[in-house]
């Protein structure tokens, strides 16, 4: 990424701070080798733009290969390799290690290539913001062991989003929720949904003094939260496994550790809103074209060339909550690091609910089916309890004329996220779903101008409404299936016998000849403009 260079960050640095294992090297490394960037593994043979990175060897298992993976990256001046744990260290990995001056780093075996590479990147940018930023994340490990020590129980510093910013080094004699936590460095979705429905934290942000939690859930020991805030702000929490309430001392511990803590997450806060307000600055110019979409590429380092956007987010869209707010925030953070690795020129921001990329074309092998391929790889890539959808703009020759790449994919986006996108595609370009599309911009339209449905259809949705029953879902299923009662039977999940009735039924009510092409097409149009929602 361009518009925020790191200066670099000690490898050492970041092997403590992810957790990871030196599996050979480790003796020898440099402390002084600075990481500059993290790429990853594209095959033998392909080490370009790998001076001063981090690899993520994905697909590497055999000693053979990531011999030869240590081989090539450590002449291209990598500062490391991660592959993927069990791994048995051999002769030739180790011999390679030691002749090539990288290290060899270990993954365990559940952590996800794309969260490794988000952490790694997050450590990067924050060494980019000085001194301060990079102080603020030791001042809390450090914390974090020194409460360990404390309360005899193992520690965790997190965000209000239950990001895990620190943990104490003795997490080994933590519960399996602890240890899944810390590594994936956050806390699983179904935990913290757990702590919120049982209230949890409600209690420990509207108190002053630590909540103990001692019932859980099966096999969690009991915990201590204590919130840290400044002002009327809260910024996240600690957390103590705890056998037992806390005592006096360890109380006064808890909340002098999170006024400590407080002070650092506000430095922190505020030099990572410096970089996200460069990146976002950067992206609003570029996407609004234009002779200032030309200075702002050429800051970036590509000038006048070819060009697209991406516009991403959840197929679900997104909410006005603080935890919405910090979920888009966290992929346009992802996609900023994905994107990285395929495009160092390319730059990503949140603009809303919205994150958007712009991708310049200054690769050989770039264009449209390779754009695609990229953000498709993502999107699988990034599958979770929130579906990412992407949608891509057509390419423009110069970055000048971005704004129209920009209007065609929130075009796409917009399919993707309504309730038209019964087929669950993740990706698409505005020509891929051009009806749709149009269909939507029509719909939105007929709202405007408080027009409404009528003739038959309007006569069913009021049936509908005083006999608590569906029967224009049925006619939709039918008119989706173009007449196969069997499939449209299932789609609405009724016997094929009741389905025959309720067609019969509603042709009588509301005077329907679905023999009539034109009666079919009209009633399927009125569907899709009133009634946009997929069965």
């Amino acid at each position: 990424m361009v518009v925020t260079t790191p200066t670099g960050v000690s490898i050492v640095d970041i092997v403590d701070r992810l957790g990871m294992t030196f599996l050979s090297g480790g003796d020898t490394v440099d402390d002084a080798r600075t990481v500059s960037r993290v790429t990853l593994h594209e095959g033998s043979g392909v080490t370009q733009g790998s001076a001063g990175a981090v690899v993520l060897g994905a697909g590497l298992a055999d000693s053979a290969d990531i011999a030869t993976a240590v081989k090539e990256y450590g002449s291209a001046g990598a500062v490391a390799l991660i592959v993927r744990e069990p791994l048995a260290v051999d002769e030739s990995v180790a011999r390679a290690v030691a002749e090539a001056d990288i290290a060899l780093l270990g993954m365990v075996k559940d952590a996800s290539w794309l969260q490794s590479a988000s952490l790694i990147n997050e450590i990067l940018e924050s060494g980019n913001n000085g001194d301060r930023t990079s102080a603020a994340d030791a001042d809390l490990f450090d914390l974090a062991n020194s409460i360990a020590q404390v309360l005899n129980g193992p520690v965790t510093i997190e965000n209000q989003s239950s990001r895990i910013l620190a943990f104490s080094a003795d997490q080994a004699f933590g519960d399996e929720a602890r240890k899944q936590s810390v590594l994936g460095h956050q806390v699983p979705q179904h935990y913290s949904d757990r702590l919120r429905s049982m209230g949890y934290f409600n209690k420990i942000y509207g108190s002053t003094l630590p909540v103990f939690l001692p019932g859980i859930g099966p096999g969690i020991r009991p915990r201590v939260g204590m919130r840290i805030h400044a002002a009327s702000q809260i910024l996240g929490s600690i957390w103590v496994i705890l056998d037992e309430e806390p005592n006096e001392l360890q109380v006064k511990t808890l909340v002098e550790a999170a006024g400590v803590a407080a002070m650092s997450l506000l430095r922190a806060k505020l030099a990572a809103d410096s970089a996200r307000r460069l990146r976002l600055g950067e992206v609003i110019t570029l996407l609004s074209g234009g002779t200032s979409a030309k200075e702002a590429a050429e800051r970036l380092g590509y000038g006048r060339s070819k060009a697209n956007v991406l516009a991403a987010g959840f197929r679900s869209g997104a909410g006005a909550s603080l935890e919405a707010e910090a979920d888009v925030d966290q992929l346009a953070l992802t996609l900023n690091t994905y994107l990285d690795q395929v495009f160092p020129l390319s730059v990503a921001a949140a603009i809303g609910g919205t994150v958007y990329a712009v991708i310049p074309h200054t690769r050989h092998q770039t264009d449209d089916d390779y754009v695609r391929r990229i953000a498709s790889e993502f999107a699988d890539r990034s599958r979770s309890e929130k579906s990412v959808v992407i949608g891509i703009g057509a390419t423009v020759a110069d970055v000048m004329t971005l704004e129209k790449s920009r209007d065609e994919a929130d075009r796409a986006l917009r399919v993707l996220r309504s309730t038209w996108n019964s087929s669950g595609r993740t990706v698409a370009r505005a020509d891929d779903v051009q009806i749709n599309s149009l269909l939507l911009r029509l719909s939105d339209a007929l709202a405007d101008e408080n027009e409404t449905a009528s003739g038959p259809l309007a006569v069913l949705r009021e049936y509908d409404r005083t006999h608590d029953i569906n029967l224009v879902d049925t006619l939709r299923a039918w008119l989706d299936t173009f007449g196969d009662i069997p499939a449209a039977a299932s789609l609405v999940h009724i016997h094929v016998n009741t389905f025959r009735y309720r067609l019969k039924k509603l042709a009588g009510i509301a005077g329907i000849d679905l023999d009539d092409p034109e009666t079919r097409f009209s009633l399927m149009l009125q569907l899709r403009l009133f009634y946009p929602t997929a069965l």
